[in-house]
């Protein structure tokens, strides 16, 4: 994969301790714009607190075809060179299952997981959304923004008010891209390899999330080794990650495995039980 490209813009403190952050659909290869910069902002203001926060969005130029673990690949590349330890990585949605893949296939660059609106494999309504969400990039139909920001949003109610506003956005950079990056996620599924990550990984998930279900996000939580589970019970995909105690949750977490490490590089988080809130 020739010509790929991974920029990133950093929160925070320079002389704290690197977080990346993976950016879910539609994420842009560069800095994030509008909308999509103001909800960054909020979901790193927790970790931002701690950590000197690296926001990675996709890669530019993805070639058709890609695996998603050709894609980790291109992020492991990226860590190597820009760190000289394992980094906290923190991926939402799409982003969450690079993350994921990059745990399985490059541990020596990932210290703590934090996977947000995430599971190891899409459920069966995310895949259906994401596929015709491709097809709608591949048409260039300027609707392709709404219709994946309804099925984030789970609100009917909402839907004109969504339609106009995600209309009037410009549209996401290197359609074909995107469409690559879509599609990858189509074959994504490590359930069979969780048992690979050994370092502390924290879940967080929506009761009502469309794209992965609590039931996918549980089974991941069981399958990785050391891993804590937090479920907001009431929200959907979109709303995980903005959720009032979101950026307390991954900061704890996160502190825990800053200041405290044992034998093993951190604490043992298993959660015999998800903690819910509302």
């Amino acid at each position: 994969m020739t010509g790929t490209v991974l920029p990133t813009v950093a929160y925070g403190d320079p002389a704290a301790p690197p977080l990346v952050f993976l950016r879910g659909l539609p994420s842009e290869p560069g800095r994030a714009r509008g909308l999509d910069a103001l909800t960054e902002r909020v979901i790193v203001s927790g970790p931002a607190r701690t950590h000197r926060v690296h926001a990675v969005g996709r890669p530019a130029r993805l070639e058709p075809g890609a695996t998603m673990a050709e894609v980790a690949d291109l992020y492991a590349a990226m860590l190597r060179s820009r760190f000289r330890a394992p980094a906290a990585i923190m991926g939402v949605s799409t982003g969450a299952s690079i993350a994921l893949q990059l745990a399985v296939d490059h541990p020596d660059v990932v210290g703590s997981l934090v996977v947000a609106a995430g599971a190891a494999t899409l459920g069966a309504n995310g895949r259906a959304a994401q596929r015709r969400y491709a097809d709608l990039l591949s048409t260039g139909e300027p609707g392709a923004t709404s219709e994946l920001a309804l099925a984030t949003m789970d609100s009917p109610l909402l839907a004109p008010a969504v339609r106009l506003v995600t209309r009037l956005l410009p549209g996401p950079a290197d359609r074909d891209g995107l469409r690559a990056l879509v599609e990858a996620e189509d074959g994504f599924d490590v359930r069979d390899r969780l048992s690979r990550v050994s370092v502390p990984a924290l879940v967080v998930s929506g009761g009502r999330d469309f794209f992965y279900p609590l039931a996918l996000a549980a089974e991941t939580v069981r399958g990785l080794p050391r891993a804590s589970h937090v479920v907001y019970q009431n929200r959907s995909h979109a709303g995980v990650a903005l959720h009032p105690r979101f950026g307390r949750d991954v900061g704890d977490f996160l502190r825990a495995h800053r200041a405290a490490p044992d034998e093993h590089g951190a604490a043992d988080l298993r959660a015999t039980r998800p903690i819910p809130y509302p």
